[in-house]
Formats: structure tokens, C-alpha cells, sequence
């Protein structure tokens, strides 16, 4: 897991990429396509550096847990919290 980077994936509603972000989600750089949940995500998803992370967009929540068992570098410095 060392090295491991990641990325904020946008998860759409019923009108697509138009209606905007219903919630963003955390993939793995190996695997844009699968978020940290499970999810699949689309290929034309809206990616984000996962330094945006935390910092107001909705995120799935179980992402999130998991992102920070991967992160715990982050755990009390991130910026935000």
C-alpha cells in the first residue's frame, strides 16, 4: 500500500454530467473504474485530485472510511479538519 494514490470520481443522477455531481466518490490510480465502495464508476466521470477530498464535496461516506485506512498520513493534518 505504500505509494498508493488516489482520485475523486463524480457519481451522477438521473440527468448525467449536465445535473451535475450527486456525490464523488475515492478509486485507486490502478483502477479508475471501481471506487473504493464498490461502485463502478463511469468512464466519463469527472475526475478531481483527491487533495479535494474533505474539503466540502459530498463524498460517499464508506469511500471515505476506507480512504482514510489508506491515508492515515492524513489523519489529524489534514487541512480541513
Amino acid at each position: 500500500m505504500e505509494g498508493m494514490t488516489h482520485k475523486l470520481r463524480a457519481e451522477y443522477g438521473p440527468q448525467g454530467a449536465a445535473g451535475g455531481a450527486k456525490s464523488w466518490h475515492v478509486v485507486r490510480d490502478e483502477d479508475l473504474s471501481v471506487a473504493l465502495c464498490g461502485r463502478t464508476m463511469s468512464d466519463e466521470a469527472e475526475t478531481r485530485p483527491e487533495q479535494e477530498w474533505g474539503t466540502g464535496l459530498r463524498c460517499c461516506q464508506q469511500c471515505g472510511s476506507l480512504y482514510m485506512h489508506e491515508t492515515p498520513h492524513m489523519q489529524g493534518s489534514h487541512p480541513y479538519s
